[in-house]
């Protein structure tokens, strides 16, 4: 399974001075019939040569043919897609290559530029967060992580010192019964305390998202009493599953759980951008300009937009200010001001380059975002 470490580690990759990095997205899915005649080859070629038409000097040419040559050259030879994505990172001059698969889909991209395109990364990660799965009866436990669509066990336990029936008669049976029951009671306690303790320690190590309680409901009801205090506010509903459940099946079920999760977030989080904006400007803001003013500023401490926004607008060739505004001159440093089709890129790459969390709102939640011009963000101070 992919780090977050690792995916934030390239999009955030510095730009150098006189390079570029060619980005690919390619939908690799074979289920599909186009993709069972390696249609994304040809599809990735046509991308390729599209994207070559804009490259605008001939030492930019030359950087780019040389690593759109480096990206065929892999296609050609990837001749068993394990996973429905391939997303691919080059800069043939440095040189520079990234590639890994994911087992969500992705929209077919080809992107030059300065540094590497992370958009497409970043909405993935935002919407797949990390689910850690506790899966527990009151005797056994299995805890898995789930992200982007991959699956991960981590361990499993079984409470200590299994119980025996007594084969004693009349009232010692009563006694002896009871005692096997507070037994029995007492190493489930401990069992679960136990699963807590283990997923306490794999936030530490993964940084999950969710946390989800899987199992019978009188186990997950104790295990949720006795979890530690910081792992409470990550708490997803739980979900019944047999402790003999298969990897497929829990993972089946996570992504079920996590679609309904992730649309109640963003719905929740677009209400709260929306309202703070409204009582307190100093705290949030919505609209284009007024977002693009904050990040200007270093304000920006989560950046929320609707799928799908795009604004026209400007990048200064002096200073590199974005604006949402068709100008000829920039307003903090007078230089001359570049025409961009449109600045959300460029706007959520300086959102995470200044440390700033990133998220995108979908379906209703989009829809209601739009109301206040499709783009907002919670400030720092």
């Amino acid at each position: 399974m992919m780090s977050r470490a690792e995916l934030q580690g390239v999009i955030g990759r510095e730009p150098k001075p006189g390079h570029h990095v060619l980005s690919v997205y390619l939908d690799v899915q074979q289920s599909q019939a186009s993709r069972l005649a390696r249609g994304f080859e040809p599809a990735l070629r046509g991308m390729l040569r599209a994207a070559g038409l804009q490259v605008r000097t001939e030492e930019d040419r030359k950087a780019f043919d040389a690593s759109a040559e480096r990206v065929l050259r892999f296609v050609v030879d990837y001749n068993k897609p394990g996973a429905p994505s391939l997303v691919m990172f080059c800069d043939a001059t440095e040189p520079f290559f990234w590639s890994r698969e994911f087992r969500v889909p992705v929209r077919n991209v080809v992107h030059w530029a300065e540094a590497p395109h992370g958009r497409p990364l970043l909405e993935l990660m935002d919407d797949h967060e990390c689910y850690c799965v506790a899966l527990t009866d009151r005797g056994r436990a299995r805890i898995f992580t789930v992200w982007l669509g991959e699956i991960e066990e981590h361990a499993r336990a079984m409470a200590s010192d299994p119980v025996c029936r007594s084969r004693k008669v009349g009232a010692d049976q009563m006694r002896s019964q009871a005692g096997v029951q507070r037994r029995a009671e007492h190493h489930s306690h401990w069992h679960l305390k136990h699963v807590a303790m283990v997923a306490d320690a794999i936030l530490n190590t993964h940084a999950f998202d969710r946390l989800v309680l899987a199992g019978p409901v009188e186990a997950t009801s104790e295990l949720h009493r006795l979890l530690p205090r910081r792992l409470r506010p990550r708490l997803a509903p739980a979900i019944p599953l047999a402790i003999e459940a298969s990897e497929q099946q829990v993972l089946d079920a996570v992504l079920k759980l996590e679609q309904v999760v992730e649309r109640d977030a963003e719905m929740q989080m677009v209400h709260e951008v929306t309202v703070t904006a409204g009582k307190n400007p100093q705290a949030a803001v919505v609209g284009d300009e007024a977002t693009l003013k904050a990040l200007q500023a270093g304000r920006v401490w989560k950046l929320v937009y609707a799928d799908g926004f795009a604004a026209g607008g400007g990048q200064c060739k002096g200073c590199g200010a974005l604006f949402v505004d068709r100008r000829a001159t920039c307003g903090y440093c007078g230089a001359e001001v570049e025409a961009v089709d449109d600045v959300t890129d460029r706007l959520v790459e300086r959102a995470v380059a200044s440390d700033a969390r990133v998220r995108i709102a979908r379906a209703a939640a989009a829809e209601q975002l739009r109301k206040h011009g499709g783009i907002g963000a919670f400030l720092r101070f």
